[in-house]
């Protein structure tokens, strides 16, 4: 028998998961394509769906089953779980969030609880946890690492809009890392002066969790800054396992854990992307940008382990331009791009010289980074992106690039 045959008959005896809808069955499908499964494992419906199926055919090792739509939850789930047997552990998934549901859940027999939506790198989490029959070492906070393919293509810009939109519209507690210890630049866009913790934290032999807490910058109620003044004279880290576990310390202390890399990937860069469960890698559309993006998404690996690669075209250094087409940088690297985000205009740089940044007058950027957030984080983006006419953009830079009387509007004309 081939390996490929032997795969698909380990998974037919392995894992099975219902979904309630049509959509989540074909997100379901996609993650377990990139964690090297079959999608054919993803089955419509919840429990009732679940009995049925199981009925007629090989019980699984590790079944996932929604609960949303269940009357008698509880009722419903315990008849499953006989059903299965003690061979089979049951992970349910739903959308209420009460720890009094998950005690329950657990308390009849139920592998593990999971909130939806669930990210790519929770469910190859449970499924290791499973194979192992451990149910806990479950991580809290989940890491976010976000690089350029080159300097200028807006890595850090990226990175703030990430945090902002985490804790200021989906309400999570966010901890941002500046790693560029020479050059950084988050303190500015944020407005924040002063030290916020990454230079103690980096050289102490220790972590001391209360110590690090009142050492980061506290942006706002929701958001912290980890990072340092810049300084050109900074000491390379010569062992990457301080940045491992401050970014271990943080994972215990906030939701999510976003971190700036510069592009020139100081040491210590590639193992926080090794390790992070959501790799970004904000790019453009040239020749070098194409050619450093293969190079680094050979270095990193695939999303076989359960981490999500998010590839992302940001025309922030080219003013929009294209030097190469998206079909040939997508033919060169030999993926596709996930997101374009729209240009911002020359004004969103300007902003920060009237004080911190602001992206609330770039409303499309911000919409484009609020749904890159929710991707990251394993949700579907909510809104569209509006795309302006050629004429109301023309328009736009007209009105900026000339200030005379005869170039306002008046009247419906120019």
């Amino acid at each position: 028998m081939s390996d490929s045959n032997q795969k698909q008959n380990n998974e037919s005896q392995f894992l099975a998961i219902f979904a309630a809808d049509s959509a989540q069955v074909k997100q379901f499908g996609d993650s377990l394509s990139r964690l090297g499964y079959s999608s054919d494992r993803v089955f419509l419906g919840g429990v009732e769906a679940a009995e049925s199926w199981v009925k007629e055919h090989a019980i699984p090792s590790l079944l996932f089953v929604d609960i949303d739509n269940e009357v008698a939850t509880l009722v419903s789930i315990s008849a499953l779980i006989e059903l299965c047997g003690p061979t089979c552990k049951i992970v349910a998934f739903g959308s209420e969030q009460s720890i009094d549901l998950y005690r329950a859940l657990l308390s009849n027999g139920v592998f593990d609880y999971l909130l939806k939506p669930i990210p790519l790198d929770m469910i190859s989490a449970v499924i290791q946890r499973a194979e192992r029959g451990k149910v806990d070492d479950a991580t809290t906070g989940r890491t976010i690492a976000v690089t350029g393919t080159s300097g200028g293509v807006g890595a850090s810009l990226v990175s703030l809009g990430l945090a902002q939109s985490l804790s200021k519209k989906r309400h999570m507690m966010t901890a941002l890392v500046d790693f560029d210890r020479k050059n950084g630049s988050l303190g500015l866009m944020l407005g924040y002066n002063g030290d916020a913790g990454l230079g103690s934290a980096l050289s102490a032999e220790n972590i001391d969790a209360r110590l690090l807490g009142r050492s980061i910058g506290k942006v706002d109620t929701r958001l912290s800054l980890v990072a340092q003044v810049p300084d050109f004279h900074a000491e390379e880290l010569v062992d990457s396992y301080p940045a491992l576990v401050l970014g271990s310390s943080l994972c215990r202390m906030f939701n999510q854990v976003i971190w700036d890399l510069p592009s020139a990937k100081p040491f210590g860069s590639m193992d926080v992307l090794a390790h992070a469960q959501t790799r970004i890698i904000v790019t453009d559309f040239t020749v070098a940008d194409a050619r450093n993006t293969l190079r680094l998404l050979n270095e990193i690996g695939d999303e076989s382990s359960g981490q999500r690669i998010f590839l992302v075209r940001n025309s922030s250094k080219h003013m929009d331009k294209e030097f190469i087409s998206q079909k040939e940088f997508e033919e060169f690297i030999g993926c596709k791009i996930d997101m374009v985000l729209p240009y911002a205009g020359s004004g969103l740089g300007s902003s920060l010289l009237q004080g911190k940044l602001s992206l609330e007058a770039f409303p499309d950027f911000a919409l484009g980074l609020l749904n890159l957030a929710d991707m990251a984080c394993g949700k579907l983006p909510q809104q569209s992106i509006k795309k302006s006419s050629a004429l109301s953009a023309l328009l736009r830079r007209l009105l900026r690039t000339n200030k005379s009387p005869e170039m306002t509007l008046k009247g419906g004309r120019l």
